[in-house]
């Protein structure tokens, strides 16, 4: 019956001990990955040079810098670049969106003085979310297409 125990205790050890390094951030990485770092202070974003137990080893091809995990809060790896054209979309419709609303309350608002001899509140708020968001989403593009940036996906914890 103690070598059924012992044997009991041990397969639960292993088993344990197996899931608890699974969980550890440094399983969940390896070298050549573009990862972005953070711990209580700072955030950095790096391409993973080595991994041990205890820290990876990042550089962001100037200076080459240890993190110790004990104080990493999360890990994120990119799973590469957004296009020009997808931020451009994104862009022109937040702000388009954005500049459609202020145009429409404030042409609406200020309905008697559109046009030569006034307009109804609704033909102001019309021309107010036409130009409106024509205006925000041109500006938007631009926006959204000079910062086209990296998707990242969380990996610890």
């Amino acid at each position: 019956m103690s070598r059924f125990a012992a044997i009991a205790v041990s397969a639960s050890l292993l088993i344990n001990g197996a899931v608890a390094s699974a969980d550890q951030p440094a399983t969940r990485i390896a070298s050549g990955q573009r990862v972005r770092i953070t711990n209580e202070t700072n955030q950095f974003i790096g391409t993973v040079v080595a991994v041990t137990p205890d820290s990876v080893r990042i550089t962001d091809g100037a200076q080459e810098r240890t993190v110790p995990l004990a104080g990493v809060k999360r890990i994120d790896v990119s799973t590469g670049t957004t296009s020009k054209g997808a931020g451009a979309k994104k862009g022109a419709l937040r702000w388009g969106l954005i500049f459609a609303a202020i145009g429409a309350v404030s042409l609406g608002l200020q309905h008697d003085d559109v046009g030569e001899d006034g307009s109804s509140a609704g033909e102001a708020v019309a021309l107010g979310l036409w130009s409106g968001g024509l205006v925000g989403g041109l500006i938007g593009a631009g926006v959204g297409a000079a910062r086209a940036g990296e998707k990242w996906e969380k990996v610890w914890p």
